[in-house]
């Protein structure tokens, strides 16, 4: 869906007035693009597929916390700061819960 998400966008983006682009430009934006499409498409998708399967369904539904974790870590960078307290203060409640899901299902 990256992918084509991206050849969605590239006639919006040619079409906007905007310095001229270089070709080393839009070589980073479409290599970038494939990246995302392979990385998080492909194989995020084949490795929740095979966790999915693996574990128990209510142990499965706890690993949707990770992406919001990877979703506040990638803020967090994009952003360049860290946490606050309070942020750090969910991100320990979010972790503790996972981890005390799957203290639940080991027995």
């Amino acid at each position: 869906m990256t992918g084509l998400i991206a050849l969605l966008c590239a006639p919006w983006v040619l079409a906007l007035p905007a310095e001229p682009r270089t070709v080393s430009c839009w070589a980073v934006f479409w290599l970038t693009c494939l990246g995302v499409a392979v990385f998080a498409s492909v194989l995020g998708n084949a490795c929740w597929n095979r966790a999915s399967r693996a574990l128990p369904l209510s142990l499965s539904g706890q690993m949707i916390v990770f992406e919001t974790l990877f979703a506040l870590l990638y803020t967090f960078a994009w952003q360049q700061r860290w946490p606050t307290i309070l942020e750090c203060m969910a991100i320990v409640c979010l972790l503790a819960g996972v981890v005390l899901c799957v203290r639940a299902h080991r027995a």
